[in-house]
């Protein structure tokens, strides 16, 4: 029971730092250009933690489950045509102006990103909880690691929703964001008796394809289609992708392998 209350504590912690990760692009001044800086820098993030980060992960415990490569594949591949096939709907059926620019395509970029980074937080909850089944100096490590990992992916999607959504709506989404990993380790730790079920690693490779398709079909564009500010914003892409790949690196040294 005393772990339990651990637990609890630690996933209230887990949910501060995520909102102040969500909270520090509303900072910034809202002003065009400014917003597409943003967006590349975001887009920077997000590419490192789909290579480094979600694809890995999700091959990882694919195989760990005694799936093959190929159903991981296919699980990626459904998981870009579906996003695909809602973006393609959404936009096709919403309408546009001749830009190309009305804020139903930002929405559906910040609610499609949204979507794929709750299911990896779901699965990110049930990770935190079998490392505290293992012992809270494991689970401790592992925290710092998240809690890293957290505040660099939630100021990736709070930027796209700063595009695409009012701040009362969007800051509805981020903290629904914020809560799923919290609440996903608790119930996990209190119900469940190990960290090990067999559709992770195609739900994760499912995630992975969401979120590839939000990356290279959505927010890349997005931060490139002004293109007088094209340098700036490849060099705020590269420092994006700088930072996923340090947090990678110190996050993975963290937590080790625990699944």
């Amino acid at each position: 029971m005393d772990q339990l209350v651990t637990v609890i504590i630690v996933s209230a912690v887990l949910f501060g730092i995520t909102l102040v990760g969500c909270y520090l692009p509303f900072l910034l001044k809202r002003d065009n250009n400014h917003l597409h800086t943003l967006i590349a820098f975001s887009g920077g993030v997000m590419l490192g933690v789909l290579f480094i980060m979600l694809l890995p992960e999700a091959l990882h415990e694919t195989v760990e489950a005694e799936f093959d490569f190929d159903t991981a594949c296919y699980m990626v591949l459904a998981g870009f045509v579906l996003l695909f096939v809602i973006d393609f709907l959404v936009k096709t059926y919403l309408g546009f102006d001749e830009h190309g620019e009305d804020e139903h395509a930002h929405s559906i970029t910040s609610l499609s990103a949204f979507s794929g980074l709750a299911i990896h937080s779901f699965f990110d909850g049930l990770a935190l909880a079998a490392a505290f089944t293992a012992g809270e100096d494991v689970g401790l490590l592992v925290l710092v690691g998240l809690c890293l990992h957290k505040t660099v992916v939630a100021f990736s999607l709070a930027s796209t929703m700063i595009m695409g959504e009012n701040p009362r709506t969007a800051w509805t989404y981020l903290i629904i964001f914020s809560l799923v990993s919290p609440l996903a380790t608790v119930a996990s730790y209190a119900f469940l008796n190990s960290g090990e079920f067999s559709y992770t690693g195609p739900a994760l490779c499912l995630s992975a394809g969401i979120f590839m398709f939000v990356t290279m079909c959505d927010i890349l564009p997005e931060a490139f289609h002004h293109r007088g500010n094209d340098p700036k914003q490849l060099l705020c892409l590269l420092l994006g992708l700088a930072v996923a790949i340090i947090v990678a690196t110190v996050s993975g040294m963290l937590m080790g392998d625990i699944h």
